[in-house]
């Protein structure tokens, strides 16, 4: 799954906006980040890692890795 449905979930989930993201990513890291901002490089897939564990910590979330189980 992409970074964008993961993170658009997340928010579902989670009752916020892009717009409130925004505005939390703003407070908690003092950086500006604006609702569209987001919301283009969400759809455009140029969401780099960095902000996708931004993203994750201002929501409260951890990003793990797991490994494949081999099926054979």
């Amino acid at each position: 799954m992409s970074a964008n449905k993961e993170i658009r979930i997340l928010l579902l989930q989670e009752g916020l906006s892009i717009a409130k993201l925004s505005k939390l990513i703003s407070k908690k890291h003092g950086l500006n980040y604006t609702a569209d901002g987001i919301s283009k490089k969400l759809r455009n897939n140029t969401l780099k890692f960095t902000e996708a564990e931004m993203i994750a910590d201002t929501l409260d979330y951890d990003i793990v890795f797991v490994k494949k189980r081999n099926l054979n």
